[in-house]
Parts: structure tokens; C-alpha cells; sequence
């Protein structure tokens, strides 16, 4: 089985998982008006979503300790594509919520399956390419959301719009994701990782967990309140069209793909530290643009630093919880993800609650309070890669 296969595969189903959720999250304007609903209800059905994700990222538990990955990585990426049909035939509140629910399952179980077996290829490679594979992931968001910002200025109908969706995603990912790693392979790569990566460094203190589980918290949460909320703010704030609107997660999206496009070699260049602290203070600028301008325009903009900003952080974290273990654990990239996970789940939700009472404007303040956290744990980034040699990084929080 070719490496460079693999790396194909799973890199579709970043793509192809991002592109499935841009093509709602941009539509969301759309069909929160074609049903009558207020932001409370939006909120209400997002909950779904929420509960959905959650869901589908604790069915994995056996599956990532076995090390077989390869075979749900060809069968949930056409099931998610599938599900998006789901929210365009929806014909009330409820309906929404519970196909949100569903496709929410089938994202958030194909979430924890790929960047499992990221982890597993990256490992064969010997060198950095988790960023490279997260920018594949914004790319599809950026394609995705850019596709649904034509549709819905041509006046497509929701409904055909993401039958069509469904099926070019679908049929487009079929034949690249036959080159996944077997189960022999991704077993031996996982077993190898654990043997060594156990005796080269020391434990990590709680602190540094609890940092490494708060910054991927408030990176996933940024990230979910602007896929989810962006093209809302941009209509309802900035006064923006339904196909201007719908820019807002392309421009950010975009952004972060070519800063993860390059953050592998730019984690080499400047160190995982210093990329996190500059990263986090562009998101926070970008911010500041999209929050304190009243124009649709310089709010583009400000998504576009934001994401530009926030890009790199995921990845690095990721990288640095794959290398971080504790007394009883070889490696912490588990729980690290699932505590991400429920901060890209529960922004969306979060900002709805708040949307209703201070304001949709203020409420996107509370994701960029969390940006802040990142310069304030730069630090544990120490262990990702492109740190310096393993017994030569610096002791950090024990």
C-alpha cells in the first residue's frame, strides 16, 4: 500500500468532512428564514448539531485503541456527504434538529476516524504533516462555503442545492479513499509510536494538560462560532446580502488554509511557541476588525486575519498532545481532541444563547477571549513538532 496513498486518502476526507459542513453552515441564513425560525430556534436546532457531534466522537473509543481506522474512513465519508440532504428537506424545528443530530453523528465520528489515522500516516512520514492535512480541511471549508455563496446568489433552493452537494462529494471521495492504511499497518505504526515515544519524555504536569485541553477547547470553538454564526452576524449586523454574507467563512477559511499550508515549515523555522503567540495575536487583531468596524466589508477583513491567525494553533496542538504522556498514558492526543471537540460543538450554541441576551456583536467576544488563553499557554506547544530535540526542550510545567 503507497504511503503517499494514504496520505491522499485521508487528506480527501479532510476535505471532503469540511466542504459537507461549509455547504450548511453558509446556507444557515437561508433556511432559518425559509422556516420562519428566530436565532432562539437556530440555537435550538445547532443544539442538535451539538448533541450530535458529541455523540459521534464517544462511538470511537474501541476503534482508536485497536488501531483500525481505515476501513470506517471509507464508509462514514460518503455517509456524511449523504446526510446533508437531511437539513434541505427539513420542514419545521424539529425536523432541522433532528437531521442536524444525525449529520452531526456521522461528522463527529468521522472527525475523531481521520485525525486518528492522520496520526498513524504522519508517523510513517517521519516528519510534520498534520498542518499541511488541516489546511486540506480549510481548503474544503473555503470551497464548500464559496460554492453555496454562488448557489444562493443564483437563487438555488436549498433542497437541490445539497442533493447535488451530497452526490458530487460522495462519488468525488469514493476512489481515494481506497488507498487508507490497512489495519496491519496502521496497528504497527500506532504499537511503534507508543514503544519509543514512552521512554523519551517525561511526564507532563496537569497543568500543561489542562492548557494543552483549554487551547484546543478555544481553537475548535473559534472556529465553530465562525462557521456557524459568521454569514449571520454579516446579515444581521453589517446589513450584508445573502451572497455577501456567505464570504465571510470563505475569506476565513481560506485564510487558514494557507497559513496551515506553510505552519509545518514555518513550526521549523520559528518554533511551535513563538508561531502560537504570533498566531494568536493576529486572531485577536482580526477580531478586534470584525467586532469594533461597522462595515461588511472591513468585517471580511477581519475574518480573514482571524483565520489567518487561529490556522496554525489545531494542529500544533494536536502534535503536542500526540508527544505529551502522563504515568498511565503513552500519549494525551485523545483526550486533548475530545475536549476540542466539545468546544466546536458547544460554540455554535453558546453563541445563540448569548445572541439573545447581549447581542450578537458582544457574544462573539466570549471566542475571542479564548484566543487569549493561547498566548498565555504558548509554552506547551513546546513538545509539538518542530520543537527542539526530544531531551533537549525545556521542562515546562513539570
Amino acid at each position: 500500500m503507497s504511503l503517499r496513498r494514504a496520505r491522499i486518502a485521508v487528506g480527501v476526507a479532510f476535505g471532503v468532512h469540511a466542504a459537507a459542513f461549509a455547504t450548511w453552515a453558509a446556507r444557515i441564513p437561508t433556511i432559518r428564514d425559509d422556516l420562519r425560525l428566530d436565532n432562539g430556534d437556530l440555537g435550538v436546532a445547532l443544539g442538535g448539531l451539538a448533541v450530535g457531534m458529541f455523540v459521534g466522537t464517544r462511538l470511537t473509543g474501541r476503534m482508536e485503541r485497536s488501531a483500525r481506522t481505515g476501513v470506517p474512513l471509507r464508509v462514514v465519508t460518503p455517509l456524511l456527504c449523504l446526510s446533508i440532504i437531511g437539513p434541505g428537506l427539513a420542514r419545521d424545528l424539529v425536523t432541522l434538529t433532528i437531521s442536524l443530530a444525525v449529520f452531526g453523528i456521522l461528522g463527529g465520528l468521522l472527525d475523531v476516524v481521520m485525525n486518528t489515522h492522520a496520526v498513524a500516516v504522519e508517523r510513517l512520514y517521519r516528519r510534520p504533516i498534520m498542518s499541511s492535512l488541516h489546511g486540506l480541511w480549510s481548503i474544503g471549508t473555503m470551497a464548500g462555503s464559496a460554492g453555496a455563496a454562488l448557489v444562493a446568489r443564483s437563487g438555488v433552493e436549498v433542497r437541490a442545492h445539497f442533493v447535488v452537494a451530497a452526490v458530487l462529494l460522495a462519488a468525488a471521495s469514493a476512489l481515494p479513499l481506497a488507498g487508507a492504511l490497512g489495519h496491519q499497518a496502521e496497528a504497527a505504526t500506532i504499537a511503534h509510536h507508543h514503544e519509543t515515544s514512552s521512554t523519551t519524555r517525561a511526564p507532563a504536569g496537569l497543568a500543561a494538560l489542562l492548557l494543552l485541553g483549554l487551547m484546543g477547547f478555544g481553537s475548535f470553538l473559534v472556529e465553530g462560532s465562525v462557521a456557524d454564526w459568521s454569514a449571520v452576524f454579516l446579515t444581521d449586523e453589517r446589513a450584508a446580502s445573502p451572497g455577501f454574507a456567505a464570504l465571510g467563512l470563505t475569506v476565513f477559511a481560506g485564510a487558514m488554509a494557507g497559513s496551515r499550508l506553510v505552519g509545518d515549515r514555518l513550526g521549523l523555522r520559528l518554533g511551535p511557541v513563538r508561531l502560537g503567540r504570533v498566531g494568536a495575536g493576529t486572531a485577536l487583531i482580526g477580531f478586534a476588525v470584525v467586532l469594533l468596524v461597522p462595515s461588511a466589508a472591513a468585517a471580511l477583513v477581519g475574518f480573514g486575519l482571524l483565520g489567518l491567525g487561529i490556522g496554525p494553533v489545531v494542529p500544533m496542538v494536536f502534535s503536542a498532545a500526540g508527544n505529551t504522556r502522563t504515568p498511565s498514558r503513552p500519549s494525551v492526543l485523545g483526550p486533548v481532541v475530545s475536549v476540542g471537540y466539545v468546544g466546536g460543538v458547544l460554540g455554535p450554541v453558546l453563541i445563540g444563547r448569548l445572541d439573545g441576551i447581549i447581542g450578537l456583536t458582544a457574544a462573539l467576544a466570549v471566542p475571542a477571549a479564548l484566543v487569549a488563553v493561547v498566548l498565555v499557554g504558548a509554552p506547551v506547544l513546546g513538545a509539538a513538532a518542530g520543537s527542539p530535540p526530544i531531551g533537549k526542550e525545556p521542562h515546562i510545567f513539570g
